[in-house]
């Protein structure tokens, strides 16, 4: 969170693998955001895959040069269902795709969070 100082932080995308780990630490650190948990297999992995590609073809994603997210993405292996969904295959890949997978799920959300229509207030809770 050093890094993200002063910084709004909208949510914070996770891989739902030691969940309950990751969700303990982020609580005794101190952290106070959205957590979305997201699953890696063919129906999360798949949406997100897919709305990583879009983004990425619409030029909406755009990184300095990094030697890390250059490696991942080069080892990265995606599989195909019968279904035709996508999704990252961390065991078939050739190398450490942690940066892929993680730059996959952060850049889904964010096409989940500016496909949301903005709330315009005033909502009505039932008793």
């Amino acid at each position: 969170m050093a890094h993200v100082e002063g910084e709004p932080v909208a949510a914070i995308t996770a891989d739902r693998y030691k969940q309950a780990e990751l969700g303990e630490a982020i609580d005794r650190a101190g952290i106070r955001c959205p957590i979305i948990w997201r699953g890696q297999g063919f129906k999360d992995g798949g949406e997100d895959c897919e709305r990583f590609r879009r983004a990425a073809y619409d030029g909406k994603v755009k990184t300095a040069p990094s030697l890390l997210l250059r490696s991942a993405f080069a080892d990265a292996v995606t599989l195909r269902d019968p279904a035709n969904n996508l999704k990252l295959a961390k065991a078939r890949s050739t190398g450490r795709i942690d940066a892929a997978a993680a730059t996959v799920l952060a850049v889904a959300e964010g096409a989940r969070m500016m496909g949301r229509p903005a709330h315009k207030g005033g909502r009505i809770a039932w008793g």
